[in-house]
């Protein structure tokens, strides 16, 4: 449907430099923006206009070592030592607080030149990364492990270049595709082997801070840049929607099929698809179990089971549960995700399944602590028979999930349960392709870590079991009839 044009969300989606002159510091500067400095006063760089900047500090200091708001001095711009703009300026606004101190300036006289800022940032830290990366090196064990992995990948691509790229231009899309499955096939095992390895060696070194930043710094100079060109590789790390697991990387997930132009963009891509495959098998888990639940307590009076997903994206579970539950079966479904375009892909694609009419859908555009906190919202949760979650816990850190996981307790109806879906750090599982390859940083957790998010919830009976693939636990905790 066509909107008003009061409507218009305006430049929402388009480039950032379509909107107003004040562009956020991090995004500007590929996340390590310049630090500000005025006068003695040394603040990190939070925002910046051509005119003037807004920045803060955490450092703790007397509010009398600050110079006042209307306060003129010099104001530098540097990175790594490097002085990128001096010029004189005027302290807009002052604000100290628990958390720190925040701060504006605006330029007296002349202008930020935003471009060459952002080249001369970008090249500067260009050649600082690459004399560092040579302290950030690996064991000799993991580099002779990415070697291998880059000569595996590159074999392939050199197959590609030689064979198939003089005849490329002839091929549609279909033949294409059909030579990059080919491909894929012949990979497949080899490939597994590979992730196999690569979770083991990853898995070791992973407790380790400052291992795990060696090793990961490694990998996306290795193997990440020989994997780069696959559409789905490339969304993973640079992730485009602001973070990881967007729909759009899920359904890729979901469809396993050639994405990109060229073979070579194919075949990677589907490489990818290879190591997510456990994104299926966690989503064919969870609607067995909810699924599982219902045929336990259906009467064949037409019940109807309320159910909710958080953090849902694009909810293709449904699919499966009316696949696997009798026409009699209804489902009152509640989807919550902070992604106002999961939602609509998702009730989209509900619209047009067979059986729509069985399920009553409703989406909450919500954010997480929104659903921690006792708001009205809150009532839509009450009483549910099923509460899941297949893929957000894994961002919570152990104290975080352990509150969430009592307060999704705590919405369902006696009898009901809650069923939580976590990556595991086993060999089988997914922590070298997601953390190391791609930056993906999730918590991979073992058995006992699944328990241990049940831990405040002591009248529960609490299981653990596993995926087909064994890559992806879940976490089911059932509350006592009354």
């Amino acid at each position: 449907m066509s909107k008003s044009y009061e409507n218009l969300p305006g430049a929402a989606g388009k480039a950032r430099f379509f909107r107003p002159s004040r562009y956020d510091a991090i995004e500007i500067f590929a996340g390590r923006p310049p630090q500000l400095v005025f006068e003695d006063e040394i603040f990190d760089l939070d925002n910046l206009s051509a005119r003037g900047a807004g920045c803060i500090t955490r450092r703790r200091a007397d509010d009398n070592a600050y110079a006042a708001p209307g306060a003129k001095g010099v104001l530098r711009l540097t990175q790594q030592g490097r002085e990128l703009f001096l010029g004189a300026a005027r302290k807009a606004r002052h604000h100290a607080g628990p958390g720190g101190v925040s701060a504006g300036f605006e330029l007296e006289e002349n202008s930020f030149d935003l471009d060459w800022l952002m080249r001369e940032n970008a090249s500067l830290l260009a050649r600082i990364e690459n004399r560092a990366a040579q302290t950030l090196e690996p064991s000799v064990e993991y580099k002779t492990f990415c070697a291998d992995a880059s000569a595996f990948i590159g074999g392939y691509l050199q197959r590609i270049q030689q064979y198939v790229g003089p005849i490329e231009d002839r091929l549609n899309e279909d033949e294409r595709n059909d030579i990059a499955r080919d491909l894929a096939d012949a990979a497949e095992a080899e490939w597994h082997e590979i992730l196999r390895e690569g979770n083991l060696l990853a898995a070791r070194a992973h407790g380790d801070k400052q291992k795990r930043i060696r090793y990961k710094s490694f990998t996306e100079r290795t193997v990440t840049q020989m994997l780069l060109a696959g559409p789905g590789w490339a969304r993973c790390l640079f992730k485009p929607a602001g973070y990881p697991g967007d729909y759009k990387i899920m359904n890729y997930g979901y469809e396993q099929k050639p994405e990109g132009e060229k073979v070579t963009e194919k075949f990677l891509h589907l490489l990818g698809m290879i190591a997510s495959q456990a994104i299926i098998t966690r989503m064919e888990m969870v609607a067995q179990l909810v699924s599982e639940y219902a045929m336990q307590r259906r009467t064949g009076r037409g019940d109807e089971f309320s159910i909710t997903s958080v953090g849902s994206g694009p909810a293709r579970e449904l699919e499966d549960l009316l696949e696997t539950t009798p026409e009699d079966v209804r489902w009152a479904v509640t989807l919550v995700d902070q992604e106002p375009a999961a939602l609509d892909y998702a009730f989209e694609r509900v619209a047009n399944l067979p059986g729509r009419d069985r399920i009553n859908l409703t989406g909450l555009n919500i954010s997480f602590r929104e659903m921690l906190r006792p708001t009205p919202d809150n009532a839509a949760f009450m009483n549910n028979d099923v509460i899941y979650s297949s893929g957000f816990v894994d961002y919570l850190n152990p104290l975080l999930a352990q509150r969430f996981i009592k307060r999704l307790y705590e919405f369902v109806k006696p009898g009901g349960r809650v069923i939580v879906g976590n990556v595991n750090d086993l060999p089988s599982g997914m922590i070298w392709p997601l953390e190391y390859i791609t930056d993906w940083s999730l918590y991979f957790r073992n058995e006992d870590d699944m328990r241990a998010m049940a831990r405040e919830i002591p009248d529960a009976k609490v299981s653990v079991i596993s995926d087909p693939k064994e890559a992806i636990y879940f976490l089911v905790v059932e509350k006592p009839e009354k």
